[in-house]
């Protein structure tokens, strides 16, 4: 007769708990104990295996949600591995007096004199880089047509007022500018170390930083003509710092094994004064005014990576005229490994450099995304994008009576951009990149006795009178620095240790337990199947066993079966 299937399946149970290598279980089935204790062990039991099974999907969670923790580095890195960060220098004085003399046109304008048309279109350039020049009245000078009695066609070319060209013709020379400068203490030619640059905040000049071929999307290239115009391909002008090029180096793979110390981006062999930069500024008196730079005068500095889009207007250090500064650099880098480029940059929180493509910058950066994010909206609002924003021969260049819509723009954007994150939706969805370089400074400064020392070594001589000069050093603090690095929080091999760690601890079982459990639900039920099945085709038909009696008579006996 054959068993039924729910004792086959009680006496499999059995069979598991009165053998399983699971702490507690024998005891659930133990002959010897009382159904109060059996009971009392099933509950033990139970409880252990439910937090055992919550410990493990809560670390497994942990290890989804988030991939990577952020730990410093085991060994720190030396100077000469890392770029030496640009230096980008904004005069206050953005005028050359002998080019153009804001004081008396600006006067002139506000008493309602009459101006000549260049003057018109210099102050209108102007007004786009100078808070003070923008009258209160809504002319705008001479956007409403009348310009102090000359006519004006309102035109809507991409570049009508030329604000470029017209900052860049009306800004002082680099050689009026610049004295001396050096490189990891060598005197090297001014202009083979500084290029000029047009931000935000005007006519700038900058060190270390890529070249607008290397920054920017080739339709950019007409942005180097308009801001060097007069630097040539070839000759000695080939030697000129906005002709460098890269010699292979990227943020997010470093410098190439061929390349040696005089790669650029330009990279120092040792922290400390001699392995820094040092340039001597110098500003006659005659070329300070206060319509345009306002109260505040001398010079913006900023530090910032080589491929970053310096923003002044955002972040810089106000320097005043007559000082020697120093600028103490530690680097602060953060890198990500590169097993991690598996995981979605939603959890990563970054993005590697084949992840995210910009539409004007050949390189990301969250500095440059967040600036292309707000040329794009700028667009948008204005129809137009200011003079410092990446932009195409097609696009239109805001006029000054536009300014307070681009302004306006900023602020907007900035509002829009909270109201995303608190929605959980970034307006820019800029996120910074997996491997990126700040650079903390310390500030040491001390005034410059220039008329004292003058009156020491030449008696007097009135060369340098009215010059009022800068001395800024930039240099690292340390020969090597400790870096910060996204580590992935829990590979395979932790995973499987902290599963069995858990399985171990509340429940006493392994990995072996496992396929203890799955014998005994898929292998012991078949193996037990087969061997019925087996039995019943090989058993032989028997016949009745014959038993002799003494009288010689037969008796059948059916075979005896346990």
């Amino acid at each position: 007769m054959k068993p039924p299937l729910g004792k086959i399946v009680q006496n499999i149970a059995r069979e598991y708990f009165a053998s399983s290598t699971c702490h507690g279980m024998a005891y659930i089935v133990h002959p010897k104990l009382s159904v109060v204790e059996r009971v009392c062990w099933s509950l033990v039991v139970l409880l252990s295996l439910c937090t055992c099974i919550s410990a493990i999907v809560i670390g497994h969670q942990k290890w989804i949600e988030k991939p990577m923790i952020v730990s410093f580095s085991a060994k720190p890195i030396p100077v000469w591995k890392l770029p030496f960060p640009a230096i980008t220098i904004c005069p206050q004085s953005r005028i050359d007096v002998e080019k153009f003399n804001i004081t008396e046109v600006y006067l002139r304008a506000r008493a309602n004199k009459t101006l000549s048309q260049d003057e018109w279109r210099k102050m209108r350039a102007l007004s786009h880089v100078c808070s003070s020049v923008m009258r209160s009245k809504t002319d705008y000078y001479g956007s409403n047509g009348t310009a102090g009695g000359h006519k004006e066609a309102n035109t809507s070319t991409p570049n009508s007022e030329r604000v470029v060209e017209q900052l860049v013709r009306m800004s002082q020379s680099l050689d009026k500018l610049f004295q001396t400068c050096m490189w990891s203490f060598n005197f090297r030619p001014c202009e083979a170390l500084w290029t000029r640059k047009v931000t935000e905040n005007g006519v700038c000049y900058s060190f270390n930083m890529l070249s607008s071929e290397e920054l920017y999307t080739a339709d950019q290239a007409f942005r180097e003509r308009e801001v060097n115009p007069d630097v040539r391909k070839g000759g000695l002008h080939s030697l000129h710092a906005s002709r460098l090029r890269s010699s292979g180096w990227t943020m997010e793979n470093g410098y190439t094994l061929k390349e040696d110390l005089l790669a650029y981006p330009r990279r120092t062999a040792s922290g400390g004064f001699k392995g820094g930069a040092i340039v001597l500024l110098k500003m006659h008196q005659q070329n300070r005014e206060y319509i345009c730079s306002g109260a505040l005068q001398g010079y913006k500095v900023t530090l910032h990576p080589p491929d970053e889009f310096p923003r002044l207007s955002e972040y810089h250090i106000r320097i005043p005229p007559m000082q020697a500064v120093s600028l103490i650099v530690k680097p602060r880098l953060l890198t990500t490994q590169r097993n991690l480029h598996r995981f979605p940059y939603s959890k990563r929180q970054c993005y590697f450099s084949d992840e995210r493509t910009l539409r004007f910058f050949r390189v990301y950066n969250e500095q440059n995304c967040e600036f292309e994010c707000l040329t794009n909206f700028t667009l948008a609002s204005c129809g137009c994008v200011t003079f410092a924003m990446p932009r195409d021969n097609t696009t239109r260049v805001c006029e000054a009576h536009e300014k307070r819509c681009y302004k306006r723009a900023v602020i907007r954007l900035m509002e829009l951009d909270e109201l995303s994150v608190d929605a959980g939706e970034e307006m820019c969805d800029c996120l910074p990149a997996c491997t990126t370089i700040k650079y903390d400074v310390e500030l040491s400064n001390d005034w410059l006795n220039l008329d004292a020392m003058l009156d020491a070594m030449i008696g007097g001589e009135n060369g340098m009178k009215g010059m009022e000069p800068m001395l800024l050093y930039v240099y690292f603090k340390d020969n090597k620095f400790l870096y910060i690095e996204r580590v992935e929080y829990m590979n395979f091999n932790g995973e499987l240790a902290n599963f069995g760690g858990i399985l171990a601890l509340l429940s006493g079982m392994s990995l072996t337990s496992i396929a203890e459990i799955l014998y005994y639900i898929v292998v012991r039920p078949f193996a037990l199947w087969l061997k019925v099945q087996y039995s019943r085709a090989v058993r032989p038909v028997t016949p009745p066993e014959v038993q002799h009696t003494s009288d010689n008579s037969l008796h059948f006996v059916r075979p005896w079966i346990p």
